[in-house]
């Protein structure tokens, strides 16, 4: 529109240029590097790339202007961006080819390619690259991966979640349907994160485990149970309903792969069980407190952004963070004490109401 005297306009001071194309966890958990900057360059315009799948929750981040998919048109446009700063904050070929390919007028923040090879940009760089590299060194690890990510950034803290901002419809339907399942109940509500996707199976608790854990929080915690996650756990959702059989307070709430939906969703609980997976890191970003279940990977690479996360592991095997899917009877989900988890949960809904983000 022409508008000669606009008061709208809020000029850039420097164009950013984020790369990260990973799953939608680590995408989103990047979300904490937004804030940052923010604060490390004047008025920044950032745009961030990244994989189709992940278009719709980086669009949802906080502070990001621009989303770019990873297609023909945005190879173009990320090769004529004009770009003063690119973060590249992954170590692949894949990432370190695009950081390069968009000529930043700085040097590249993370991983670039030169002849042909991935270079990192620092010692933390190259550490990062290195743990990837050996699961010996990503076992020994002792900090988070923002911890980590900043340290590639060579910034301080402080660490914070990322901010995620929610369609009002989606809010809407979320609630509507939500006390729908709970006609005129007004016990507080607890979501399971059912599935844990197909690379790490025992990133979660098998069907019969959480049927038992949802009766127990029922009868203990006076407390609602939601079911929650997408098509995948739709025959596991079946078991656990089953199993906790029509006098238990549980009911399914299974989204489609809409990501604000399933947001929306988790904005009506008031704490959640799950696993290492990208409902961790939605709970995240909307303040929900959380309890985690940590098996085959890295409990320290998860931030617990001062107790917002209850990370629970089980403490008598020696093999944990295997990045694995062991055959064992024993394991890092069979012997967990469903009554701690419990115990754990009633910790976070003790937890001050959360501040939660903003609706669009």
């Amino acid at each position: 529109m022409e508008c000669p005297t606009c008061t709208r306009a809020d000029e850039f001071g420097c164009r950013v240029l984020i790369v990260k194309l990973d799953a939608l966890g680590d995408v989103l958990r990047t979300g904490s590097l937004v804030p940052i900057l923010h604060r490390l360059h004047p008025r920044p315009y950032v745009c961030w790339i990244t994989r189709p799948e992940a278009v719709e929750i980086v669009r949802m981040i906080d502070g990001v202007d621009e989303v770019v998919p990873l297609n023909v048109d945005g190879l173009a446009r990320i090769a004529e961006g004009g770009w003063d700063h690119v973060y590249a904050l992954s170590n692949d070929h894949s990432t370190a080819s695009l950081a390069t390919t968009a000529r930043p007028a700085h040097p590249v923040v993370g991983y670039s390619m030169k002849d042909g090879r991935l270079r990192p940009g620092n010692r933390a760089a190259e550490r990062w690259l290195e743990m990837a590299a050996f699961d010996r060194l990503k076992r020994a690890n002792t900090e988070s991966y923002q911890k980590l990510m900043l340290d590639i950034v060579g910034v301080e803290g402080p660490l914070e979640p990322p901010r995620l901002t929610v369609e009002r419809k989606h809010l809407d339907h979320a609630a509507g349907w939500i006390a729908d399942l709970f006609a005129g109940s007004t016990r507080r509500r607890i979501a399971i994160n059912v599935g844990s996707g197909a690379r790490w199976p025992k990133k979660m608790l098998e069907a019969d485990q959480i049927a038992a854990y949802a009766r127990l929080a029922h009868e203990r915690l006076d407390a609602d149970i939601l079911l929650v996650g997408g098509p995948a756990e739709i025959a596991k959702t079946e078991a656990i309903l089953a199993a906790c059989g029509p006098g238990t307070p549980v009911r399914s709430a299974l989204t489609s792969h809409s990501v604000p939906e399933f947001v929306g969703v988790l904005r009506q609980v008031d704490a959640l069980l799950c696993g290492d997976t990208l409902a961790l890191h939605i709970a995240t970003a909307i303040g929900l407190p959380t309890v985690c279940l940590v098996g085959p990977t890295s409990s320290a690479e998860l931030a617990d952004f001062d107790g917002l996360v209850l990370k629970s592991s089980v403490d008598t095997l020696d093999c944990l963070g295997c990045y694995g899917d062991c055959r064992k009877v024993d394991n890092c989900m069979s012997l967990f004490d469903l009554e701690g988890l419990v115990e754990l949960t009633a910790r976070q809904l003790a937890r001050p109401a959360p501040v939660r983000p903003r609706a669009a």
